[in-house]
């Protein structure tokens, strides 16, 4: 007999009750356009791999910089349909988000991939996705982010050359909620650097999802709090620098969708080094009418 966790339990109700808000056609047209673009990676057909991003699409893949645009993201999708054989790619939707004129989609992936001259490879991870709804029965990729479950050797996946791509520059703006956004990740930069993990961990709304780095999606305010007690914990390593932007800003009908990237000078001992990376940080505010976050995912420059 198969025996499910009363947190098992209570998450799956809690994504369905989630789910339950999208309106099933909005749902029935993410899933068709995630087959979609799955048959094309498979059959290299870049035209259709293509067709929802936009000139103002903001693109974060795992390990490679952020690109702003479709030019920039086809010469990405070019390197790694070059390098790469897809032999079969898939999406499992676990949240849908509807912000009124966004939809927000969250899930796992799995990529079987095979570079020349080395064995087949399966990338697996998770994503998040920012919709807009361009029309009735249309929507356009306004961001989207993705990261593996757990720590991969790159090798096994394109190398992508971002010699090209633009430096990520910081948005300013002189907006009050802009600017109350801004305030939330200086608070998150202390806490970090201070190793207050719980304390970050409080930044999160209860029923948040946090999607970062090596790690399946973590769910809710325990899990997430586990994490950064861990992840943060008081030790021999220090974080001597860290820097965390906002490269723009989305003000939904029902969330304020915001784009970061960061910056981290570390030491260990006789060992230090640096980390890059982005993030898609999802913003409400609670009863007191702070501003929390409701789901995050970070990932690797």
């Amino acid at each position: 007999m198969i025996k499910f966790s009363l947190a098992f339990l209570l998450f799956t109700i809690g994504v369905f009750a989630q789910e339950k808000t999208v309106d099933a056609s909005i749902r029935k047209q993410i899933e068709d356009y995630n087959t979609l673009f799955g048959t094309a990676l498979v059959e290299n057909n870049k035209d259709v791999v293509l067709k929802s991003y936009t000139d103002q699409t903001v693109f974060m893949p795992e390990h490679s910089r952020q690109r702003t645009g479709n030019k920039s993201i086809a010469d990405f999708y070019v390197q790694w349909l070059t390098q790469a054989k897809v032999n079969s790619y898939q999406k499992t939707i676990v949240d849908l988000q509807d912000f009124g004129d966004y939809v927000l989609e969250i899930g796992n992936f799995t990529e079987n991939l095979h570079l020349k001259d080395l064995k087949p490879y399966v990338y697996s991870g998770k994503y998040m996705v920012v919709l807009k709804k361009a029309s009735k029965n249309k929507m356009t990729i306004a961001a989207e982010i993705w990261g593996a479950n757990s720590y991969f050797d790159d090798r096994f996946i394109p190398k992508i050359d971002d010699s090209k791509v633009p430096t990520t520059k910081e948005f300013i703006s002189s907006d009050k909620t802009i600017k109350e956004v801004i305030a939330r990740n200086a608070s998150i930069k202390n806490l970090v650097q201070k190793r207050l993990g719980a304390e970050h961990a409080k930044m999160f709304m209860p029923d948040a999802m946090y999607l970062t780095y090596y790690t399946p999606i973590l769910s809710g305010e325990k899990e997430i709090t586990a994490y950064f007690i861990e992840h943060e914990k008081p030790g021999t390593l220090s974080i001597d620098q860290i820097s965390i932007e906002t490269s723009g800003v989305i003000v939904a009908k029902k969330a304020i969708i915001e784009f970061g990237f960061y910056s981290v000078d570390w030491s260990d001992g006789d060992k230090n080094g640096n980390v890059k990376g982005k993030s898609i940080n999802i913003w409400k505010r609670n009863k007191d009418g702070q501003l929390m976050l409701f789901r995050q995912m970070v990932n690797h420059d």
